[in-house]
């Protein structure tokens, strides 16, 4: 099979991050064509041409050359598939011919799309979305017989658990600003200390572009508050591997990446009841509570802290669910498996 990938690669993310690691898992017997956004002087040029043209001036040049190259060469290939369809679906316009050979990896929760963006999804003949929880609601965009889920996959031979001698009680773990509930940690902050005391330590792994809300700023003055960024994949893993939980209240979620990553590491995740989090194990391989009870997620935590056999039966049940249903081996099968579908079905 010949397929044709148009990719993005998000900044912060390290060699073991993102959805697009699912290429690397690809059979070798066929030919596979990425293409990437790149900062070359004349990619920009001709992208600042159509977006002109186009009148997409919120759209980068080289977000536009990249999706000038991949829909030329659709027709050359079996399959076409947009990675991160968030950050190209003004240009599914652009698709005239093999419509029936394209499909596009829907990633953020509905209530992250305008309505005017959603309407373009007419547009799409074939979608995946990574959870299952809002089916419905985007089957009123996109015909329901077009969709497919599959989860996201994560690197379970890097992604994996340390030795549990390493772990250390007091030392808390949250990974990224996008959607996650600031305003509900400030709350869970403040009870754990006053029911622990001062000894746990809050890491925050975000990049410095992410900290410019007033909330997140005010977090950076608390007590035992550490915040880190430009990590290499190893001193990220080592942070999933020596932490005592995954704390990261969300107010709404697709797929996330913290998530995967904290499943395949075995490390415990205390998060909100929202999204699609229940496609990757909330609720059924790990506890969840109501979205901005502080009070609830406090408890939950005190139970994980007070009960390390509890913490340690939860990080053993994560590490099971992703090796058997997130390997990226596995996911990457899936994927094959829908693109023949695709092409089985003829339009």
């Amino acid at each position: 099979m010949n397929i044709n990938i148009l990719s993005n690669k998000i900044s912060w993310f390290g060699k073991y991050s993102g959805y697009e690691c699912l290429t690397d898992y690809f059979p070798k017997n066929g030919r596979l064509v990425i293409t990437k956004p790149n900062d070359l002087v004349f990619n920009k040029l001709v992208g600042k041409i159509f977006r002109t043209y186009k009148g997409w001036e919120d759209i980068s040049p080289t977000d536009i050359y990249a999706e000038l190259n991949f829909f030329r060469r659709a027709g050359l290939n079996n399959i076409s598939h947009i990675l991160y369809l968030e950050s190209h679906v003004h240009a599914l316009k652009m698709v005239k011919n093999n419509r029936h050979k394209l499909v596009g990896t829907i990633h953020l929760p509905i209530s992250q799309w305008t309505e005017e963006r959603l309407e373009m999804l007419a547009d799409l003949d074939n979608a995946i979305i990574l959870y299952d929880e809002e089916i419905a609601e985007f089957s009123k965009y996109i015909n329901r017989e077009k969709i497919q889920v599959i989860k996201h996959g994560v690197d379970i031979d890097f992604f994996k658990p340390g030795d549990i001698s390493a772990v250390k009680k007091n030392k808390i773990l949250f990974v990224g600003h996008y959607l996650r509930n600031f305003h509900m940690f400030m709350e869970v902050y403040d009870i754990v200390r006053k029911d622990i005391g001062d000894v746990i330590e809050f890491h925050f792994i975000i990049p410095s572009f992410g900290r410019d809300k007033e909330i997140i700023q005010k977090i950076t003055t608390l007590k035992n508050v550490f915040f880190h960024e430009g990590l290499s994949d190893e001193a990220l893993l080592d942070f999933y591997q020596t932490s005592y939980l995954l704390l990261m209240p969300m107010t709404d979620s697709g797929a996330n990446t913290a998530i995967v990553q904290a499943l395949g590491a075995g490390l415990p995740i205390v998060t909100t009841d929202v999204g699609g989090i229940r496609s990757y194990g909330g609720g059924e391989v790990f506890p969840v509570v109501t979205n901005n009870s502080g009070l609830e997620m406090a408890e939950l935590f005190a139970k994980y802290y007070y009960d390390n056999d509890f913490r340690n039966s939860i990080a053993e049940k994560q590490r099971q669910f992703a090796m058997e249903k997130l390997d990226w081996n596995l996911i990457a099968r899936q994927h094959i498996s829908c693109y023949e579908s695709i092409l089985s079905s003829g339009k």
